[in-house]
Parts: structure tokens; C-alpha cells; sequence
């Protein structure tokens, strides 16, 4: 079978509220791509084509972080683990009395390098961060993990604004029916990226797939050069893509046009239209949307992907699970958690192994809820008296932490693994289920939830875009997340359902959804978004 799909069109502008609220998962509805900021660096892409990793990029660095960074199985239970594995600074004495000593990771005396930024190696730098303007701007470290030997890598970066830092992931499956590669939600192409990929590439064959599960800009934004790098791949996107405040066309954006697909149902009883190689290949997809008030100029959509041979899903925005401590690769600069592990703006500066435990978990309530009831604010002339006698200026931002830790904030981030201790597990995407999917249940999510579940019965694990991954998680743990976020699907209560209830796991407290309702609120009297449904 041929592959399916045209160019999307261009047609009117949508209002930029419209596209922010359609774009809102954990970092993204803060900023918008600009279509200029695209076309720049797809102009910049077609002038200087990315050139091969260099050999210093695949040579092994100094320090043992480099263990992390290019192929590590080694999991993220440790935090003295990965603080070891972070490369020190220590303070020159005749610097002492200005900056102080770098305070002890633990009992061992490894310093965390907290107080200076890291510097950009040309391995891990990202040309085009103007086209999206966010953390951590030029410097895009890569870290290479084997989720399952031998047939499936995830490739992590970071992401974020004002030091809310999460894992943006790509994940790379070996194909079987023929030698390649197929990749799902390309990251950054820096140098040693492209240089770990090359890696598979030589064992493996090279890409031969890439796939754009969604229409969120921080995944892509990268398409277009990691496309580039990869120049036999044939491209397939989500449907429902747009660009703001004009609509154009994607190969504008940087998309290569001669083998760019558009990923559709073929429209006969919701079944979708699988290219040839992927039906030998035993690859299956489900796409959710697109959905939002305006379809055609500022939806909401995601294909999530089955991979049969592994029984693994990859999905995007849609779930995630909370990792208990810091990821490798928010721990590689930890600057972030120690900004967060403070209490308050007058707080002293931490940075041993239960700060930034404390801070990961803190950077985690603001990236899933953007303000919580962890938190109490000040008022700007509150933030401001306190900025001026900080002592963590050197963090950056001048000193200012706007807000002060409740006593019990631990409760907001428990909730999001099941309880004190609890286990983690699938929770559906708070700023999605508050702001797009809520309004959308009985027409798309239920039955798209319904779909996953009976179509991929045999599933085992998922592998979502942001926090952790792979989870172990079946077929009854999607569908679980989705009730315990918004109750029993329509039509579905029984006899059993009432006597046994949802199944414990994670789930938002009450009080931390508050301003995401609020905003939510708002966006619908002002006509911006349709109400929420009520089951």
C-alpha cells in the first residue's frame, strides 16, 4: 500500500489563545512557535546541513557521567548514584571567600557543580533554539538508554522555562522485516545525538521511519532537521497539524516535502490506514483528535504507536509517571534542583542528596499543574523585598523564589505516585485532562481510551514523552488512569463497578487542580474553549 496523506493546507489564522489552550501539555502552551522563528531555522537547516557526528563526540569523556550520557540501563533509583556521576568543580581557594565551597552531595564529600552553568560542548549544541526559546536554549545533552536490549533506545534531553527542567524523550525500534530503524518523537539533532544514532545505525541499519505523534510545538520544532539528518526516512506526522498567528504550509516549517506523510484513519469503522511496512512490521496506531474548538487552525492531537513484537506503547502528552527522584538527565546540571529544594527565597541553600530528591519533586508539582496548593505566593512587593536578601543569587533569576513551601506539600507530590511511598504509575496529563480532553469525553476520549484498551489487550509496557520510562503498565492501568481522572465511561456502570470503585493509583489532589480549573474557567467565558462535559 502507498503512503497516505497530503500536505495539510493553509487556511485562516486562529485566534492565539485558540492555539495556546490546543497546545497545552506540561511546558508547552507558555510558548507558542512563531512561524518566522521556523522558517529561520528551516532556512538556516537548508544552508548548513548538519554534518556527522565528530569523532571527539564519540570519543568517552573525562568524568563518569559520560557512562549515563551514552548508553546507560542503569535506573534513576539512586540519587547518590547520579550525583557521583555528575562531573565536580571545586572552588579555588582564593575564591572562597566570594563563592564558598560547593556543599557535599554526601558523606563521601562529592561536590555538586551548582553554582556556575554549564557550558556549551559543540557535541551538545542545538543551532536553531531560537525557533523555540526555551531552556536549556543551545545546550541540549543527549542521554542514550536501553529500554530493551537488543530492540529498543530512548534517546533524553531536557526541556523547560524558569528552571521547571523535565525529560523530553525520542524512543528508536529496531525493525525486523527488513534491516532499519524506526524512530518516534524526534529530539534535538545535536552532534552526539546524531553521533548515538549512528552507533544503532552501523549494528542495526540505518532510519528508516520517522513519526510526529503530535501537534505540540517542543516536539516539532526538531522534526525538520532530525529529518535532515536522516535523509532516507520517511516522515509521517499527526494530523491536525498549524502554526501561529499564520498558517503555512510544513515544508515551510522545514519539513522535507518529497516523503512527508500525513497519518490518517481510513475512515471505515474508525480503523486506521497502516502503511505496508508497518503492517509487516506489526506496528499499530490510534490517533486522538484532532480535537478543539476550531479543528482546522488550533487542535489538540496524539497517535500513540504500538509496537506488537514488544508489546510496548509509545505515546506523547496524553499519560506520564512520575519519577520518585531526579532523572539522569535533570541531575547532569543540577542547578535547577537545588533552586527548587529551597523552601522560600530566605532558605538556605542545600544541595545534599534528600535536597534534591526534594527538588526534583517540586520542579515535578510545577511542570504538572503550573501552580499548586504545595505553594503559597507572595506578592510582588513580597518577592521582591526578599529577592534582595537571598543568598542563593548565584542560582540566577537575581535571588527571586516568589513563593514560599507549605508545610505539607509532600501530600500534593504523593498523590501523583499513588500515595506516601506508592508504587508511581500512569496519570493522565493534568493541564490536558483540565483545559482539552474534559471537553471532549463522550465524542473522542472514551472511545479512543476503549479502542487502545481492547485493540492492544496483550500490552505489558508504556513509554510516554515526558518523566518516566518505560512503565510497566497494561492494557486495565490505561484504562484505569483515564477513570480514576474523569470516572466510569459512559454507559459502563454496573453492579461491579459500584462495589469495587476505581482502582487506587495516581491521581491529582482536589486542591492542586484549583487554578488549572480556574484558568479553565476563564478561557470558557471568554469563549476561548468549549465547557466541560459532565458524565
Amino acid at each position: 500500500m502507498s503512503p497516505r496523506g497530503a500536505i495539510m493546507r493553509p487556511g485562516p489564522s486562529p485566534r492565539l489563545l485558540t492555539a495556546c489552550v490546543a497546545l497545552a501539555a506540561p511546558l508547552v502552551a507558555l510558548a507558542p512557535l512563531l512561524p518566522w522563528q521556523a522558517a529561520l531555522s528551516a532556512f538556516c537547516t537548508n544552508l548548513h546541513s548538519r554534518p556527522s557526528a565528530t569523532n571527539s563526540a564519540r570519543k568517552r569523556r573525562d568524568g563518569t557521567l559520560r557512562h549515563f550520557i551514552r548508553d546507560s540501563s542503569s535506573s534513576s533509583s539512586s540519587i547518590t548514584r547520579l550525583i557521583q556521576g555528575v562531573q565536580t568543580r571545586r572552588v579555588h581557594p582564593a575564591h572562597a571567600s566570594s563563592t564558598a565551597v560547593a556543599a557535599r552531595a554526601d558523606a563521601t564529600s562529592v561536590e555538586v557543580d551548582w553554582r556556575s552553568a554549564k557550558q556549551t560542548d559543540p557535541q551538545h549544541r542545538w543551532d536553531f533554539w531560537q525557533a523555540l526559546p526555551i531552556a536549556p536554549y543551545d545546550r541540549r545533552v543527549t542521554m542514550r538508554q536501553e529500554a530493551i536490549p537488543g530492540e529498543m533506545w530512548t534517546f533524553e534531553q531536557k526541556q523547560g522555562i524558569l528552571y521547571i527542567h523535565v525529560p523530553i524523550r525520542m524512543t528508536v525500534y529496531r525493525m525486523t522485516s527488513r534491516r532499519g530503524l524506526f524512530v518516534y518523537a524526534p529530539v534535538a539533532p545535536t552532534d552526539e545525538c546524531i553521533g548515538l544514532l549512528r552507533e544503532l545505525e552501523e549494528q542495526y541499519g540505518e532510519v528508516a521511519h520517522i513519526v510526529l505523534p503530535t501537534v505540540a510545538v517542543e516536539h516539532k520544532v526538531f522534526v525538520g532537521p532530525f529529518a535532515r539528518a536522516c535523509p532516507k526516512a520517511e516522515v509521517w506526522v499527526c494530523p491536525g497539524q498549524f502554526s501561529v498567528p499564520l498558517q503555512l504550509p510544513l515544508e515551510f516549517l522545514g519539513f522535507p516535502s518529497g516523503r512527508l506523510h500525513i497519518l490518517e484513519n481510513s475512515g471505515v469503522g474508525g480503523k486506521v490506514a497502516l502503511p505496508e511496512e508497518w503492517q509487516r512490521e506489526g506496528i499499530d496506531f490510534r490517533i486522538l483528535g484532532p480535537i478543539g474548538k476550531d479543528v482546522a487552525n488550533g487542535a489538540f492531537a496524539e497517535v500513540v504507536l504500538y509496537l506488537r513484537r514488544l508489546r510496548t506503547m509509545l505515546v506523547t502528552d496524553l499519560v506520564v509517571s512520575v519519577n520518585a527522584e531526579p532523572p539522569p538527565i535533570i541531575a547532569e546540571d543540577p542547578r535547577t534542583l537545588v533552586f527548587h529544594a529551597r523552601d522560600g527565597p530566605l532558605s538556605d541553600i542545600d544541595a545534599t542528596p534528600q535536597a534534591l530528591i526534594r527538588g526534583w519533586r517540586r520542579i515535578a508539582l510545577f511542570a504538572l499543574f503550573f501552580q499548586s496548593s504545595a505553594i503559597e505566593a507572595q506578592t510582588v512587593n513580597e518577592a521582591f523585598r526578599d529577592a534582595l536578601q537571598s543568598k542563593a543569587k548565584d542560582l540566577g533569576w537575581g535571588g527571586l523564589l516568589p513563593w514560599n513551601f507549605r508545610d505539607q506539600w509532600e501530600a500534593s507530590f504523593d498523590s501523583l505516585r499513588g500515595g506516601r511511598n506508592g508504587p508511581g504509575g500512569l496519570l493522565v496529563a493534568p493541564i490536558l485532562s483540565e483545559l482539552i480532553l474534559n471537553r471532549f469525553l463522550r465524542s473522542d476520549v472514551w472511545p479512543f481510551v476503549e479502542d487502545v484498551a481492547s485493540s492492544w489487550s496483550d500490552m505489558e509496557r508504556v513509554v510516554p514523552a515526558h518523566f518516566e520510562a518505560p512503565v510497566r503498565a497494561g492494557a486495565n492501568d490505561w484504562r484505569d488512569a483515564f477513570r480514576r481522572r474523569f470516572g466510569e465511561p459512559p454507559g459502563s456502570r454496573g453492579f461491579l463497578q459500584d462495589l469495587f470503585g476505581v482502582p487506587p493509583g495516581p491521581e491529582p489532589l482536589v486542591a492542586d487542580l484549583e487554578y488549572l480549573r480556574n484558568v479553565s474557567s476563564f478561557l470558557t467565558a471568554a469563549g476561548v474553549i468549549d465547557p466541560p462535559e459532565k458524565l
